[in-house]
């Protein structure tokens, strides 16, 4: 049995817990961003997970790690000290030696808590399986971690999404999704560690519908100890479009659960339950099984004793993909009814937000931290965006947190003793993960319009900016309509993105104008068709690349008989226009030039 700490550990926890009163004016410093000095495994990303947690002024960072084998992943728990020191331990299996699971995408990610004595509980690796779970033998230490997966109730299940939280009173929680697929239900159930006994106890089974899955969100512990809790709903067994995103309250005082107006609830509840517990109803013939209007991952904002809001993302029209195409919505108790707003729409923007999303309040200030992605040509880039607003109504302002990273990114945040708040950022399929500090000083709702992110974004990329994407173009001519010289700077690469030459053609020609004079460092040339019968027949075979400089038009390089999807040309000119003169279109029966994309890329 573990022994409780000293009076000095429940002074800690009691101030993690007090909230900062709203006049608090923290002194005003920038966002911090370091690199934590390990390495995630691909498998590193989720959207409903907590794999962060602070206690005694130490950081800790849950993540998964690659193993040697391929397809699988250790589990990893990182501490940061007051003094910067990082330390590293993974999850032991029977030998002693690093455990190691099958990735799972979204699914097998870490999530943990510390109790009020400072013991680290990790649940890592479930999708569907029986709990995975490791508890440290000694306070604080990331090396100490022991499996004790037979100390929890309901042992004949499966489970996955297990999210955490600690109570005021230094328990410890994990809500996770139950498998009862016999059943054709998979509910939602809330755990508690008594650090008095040192047991785990099941409080309730959240939610459960016949033919439905329960879709855990999040936990939050409000000052006077109540747990809110955030969830969604799809059909049985599972879907990646949910619906009918819910909240209530449990207190642990008297065993109660709670509606957002106070209103006693009797548990478990079942889908729809009401529209004091239905944050986000169903919208405009959507159903349980809609795919063209979803929500997907939410969080909760809680300050002082009270909800102060849910972010989440929000699907208003088929993308045609799993993950895109979601607005960024917030929704508050007004105390008449929900008020949901769109923070930002998808359709305004021609970037989108990924499958993670974080929110925070101190004071009158909210911030909303999500994703920005851009696709494109050279693949994914993202960006972390605070979207920050002081008070309940007006405009939101967004600012980049970090760098634009090359691939994905997820995230989580919490707000911390001091008010700042602190983020878990990965890059998982560099390998990389970030610890960030965001501080509350400074003027509330600092920043500017989403439409500045979006642009450095779409045209950043290696080694400089875009300067062609969404330029003027003229061309000699077109296939048909659809496929115009403008497809070649839209930032795509797809088939039905290109800008194609009409037939009889022979020397086409294709025509960027700059929007001034840019010094420009490198040039590329993207063209073919991917089911191309014969790789490489259908990209530019012969061509010049010219420059429009001070001095007239001059050639930068001529390629003949190309066989390559990308040309990359060094260039370096200071040219307001592009220009590729086109001998030989490709080596197809259709002897057209089909291009993709132009990049001009500027040192400027």
């Amino acid at each position: 049995m573990l022994r409780p700490v000293i009076l000095a550990a429940a002074a800690l926890l009691a101030a993690s817990l007090t909230p900062l009163p709203a006049t608090a004016a923290p002194a005003v410093a920038a966002p911090s961003v370091e690199q934590v000095p390990v390495t995630v495994d691909s498998s590193n990303q989720s959207g409903w997970w907590r794999p962060l947690d602070s206690f005694g002024g130490t950081d800790y960072f849950a993540y998964n790690a690659p193993a040697t084998a391929a397809g699988r992943h250790e589990v990893h728990i990182a501490s940061r000290a007051k003094d910067g020191t990082w330390r590293d331990g993974c999850l032991p299996d029977a030998s002693g030696a690093c455990v190691t699971y099958v990735d799972d995408v979204g699914h097998n990610q870490p999530s943990i808590v510390l109790d009020g004595e400072g013991v680290i509980h990790a649940f890592v690796s479930m999708h569907g399986d029986g709990w995975r779970y490791y508890r440290a033998t000694r306070p604080g230490d990331v090396t100490s971690l022991t499996e004790a997966s037979s100390t929890l109730p309901d042992a004949g299940l499966g489970f996955t999404y297990p999210v955490t939280a600690r109570g005021k009173d230094g328990s410890a929680y994990v809500m996770a999704r139950a498998h009862r697929d016999a059943a054709a239900v998979r509910d939602g159930r809330l755990y508690r560690f008594d650090t008095a006994t040192h047991a785990w106890s099941r409080v309730a089974v959240i939610a459960s519908g016949t033919n439905y899955s329960f879709y855990p969100d999040d936990l939050q512990v409000d000052a006077a100890g109540r747990v809110h809790v955030l969830w969604e709903w799809g059909p049985w067994p599972a879907t990646t479009h949910r619906h009918l995103g819910s909240y209530a309250v449990f207190d642990p005082a008297d065993g109660s659960w709670r509606d957002v107006t106070g209103a006693a609830l009797t548990v478990p509840l079942a889908p729809g339950a009401g529209n004091t517990v239905v944050y986000q109803p169903y919208e405009d013939g959507e159903t349980i099984t809609s795919t063209s209007r979803a929500v997907q991952t939410a969080k909760l904002a809680v300050y002082g004793d009270r909800l102060a809001g849910i972010a989440y993302r929000y699907l208003t029209a088929r993308s045609g993909s799993t993950f895109t195409g979601f607005d960024v919505r917030y929704a508050s108790w007004d105390g008449a009814a929900w008020q949901r707003e769109t923070v930002l729409a998808r359709a305004d923007h021609a970037v989108d937000n990924s499958a993670t999303i974080g929110v925070t309040r101190a004071g009158a200030v909210t911030r909303i931290y999500f994703v920005a992605e851009a696709g494109g040509c050279g693949g994914v880039r993202s960006q972390v965006v605070r979207a920050e607003r002081s008070g309940t109504t007006g405009p939101w302002a967004f600012s980049a947190l970090g760098d634009v990273r090359q691939g994905l990114q997820r995230l989580r945040a919490q707000r911390s003793v001091n008010g700042s708040d602190l983020l878990y950022v990965t890059a998982p399929v560099t390998g990389a993960l970030w610890r960030a500090t965001v501080p509350r000083g400074g003027e509330p709702g600092a920043g500017g319009p989403f439409s500045e992110i979006a642009d450095r974004l779409l045209t950043s990329g290696a080694g400089g900016r875009n300067v062609a994407l969404n330029a003027s173009v003229t061309v000699s001519s077109v296939l048909r309509a659809g496929i115009e010289g403008g497809k070649a700077v839209d930032g795509l690469c797809s088939d039905d993105s290109r800008w194609i030459s009409a037939e009889g053609d022979t020397t086409p020609t294709i025509t960027v104008g700059l929007a001034r004079e840019y010094p420009i460092s490198e040039i590329r040339v993207r063209s073919g068709y991917t089911k191309a019968p014969v790789p490489g027949t259908d990209v530019l075979r012969s061509f010049a690349v010219e420059a429009h400089t001070a001095s007239g038009w001059q050639q930068v390089t001529s390629i003949t008989g190309n066989t390559a999807g990308t040309v990359r040309v060094p260039a370096l000119v200071t040219a307001d226009q592009v220009r590729l003169s086109i001998s030989d279109p490709s080596g197809n029966a259709l002897d057209v030039a089909r291009v993709y994309e132009i990049e001009v890329v500027s040192r400027d």
